[in-house]
């Protein structure tokens, strides 16, 4: 789907109701390409321990160390993040990004994006190419919230 194309359904969606988002995940384009800052980090998080965001964040070890148990090799904070960068995603790679997107909590989704983990353009893209789009409706809705177009 187009950027213009999902523009078009999110207002016929909206119907005036500006609390009502689309249950069609947005393309990337639609989000801010940009992370948290540290004004932000310490809103949210509480501190700038720069060994416990990005690629070593504490929220997505902990939704990993839950969600992943029964994984023969359970994946890492660090694994997650190159996931959400992968241009083609391995199916590793896919089912770690699914497993974020169906499991984690709406908290746990803006705490990563807090701790620099991703953008919610790069969360999407990977959403995408990870082929979980249209497995959780209302959460692409809740997400849709967050678009800038």
């Amino acid at each position: 789907m187009t950027i213009q194309q999902w523009q078009a359904l999110r207002a016929e969606v909206k119907g005036g109701n500006p609390y009502r988002e689309p249950h069609t995940l947005a393309p990337p384009e639609a989000f801010r390409h940009e992370g948290s800052r540290a004004a932000i980090r310490r809103r949210y998080v509480h501190d700038d321990d720069a060994v416990r965001i990005g690629r070593a964040s504490r929220t997505v070890a902990r939704r990993i160390a839950s969600s992943c148990c029964g994984w023969n090799v359970r994946p890492s904070s660090e694994e997650f993040h190159d996931a959400i960068r992968a241009p083609r995603p391995s199916r590793r790679q896919r089912n770690l990004v699914n497993m974020w997107w169906q499991e984690a909590t709406n908290d746990e989704l803006v705490l990563a994006w807090a701790e620099d983990v991703y953008s919610f353009r790069e969360l999407v893209a990977a959403i995408h190419a990870a082929g979980a789009q249209d497995d959780h409706p209302e959460r692409n809705a809740e997400m849709n919230g967050f678009a800038d177009h």
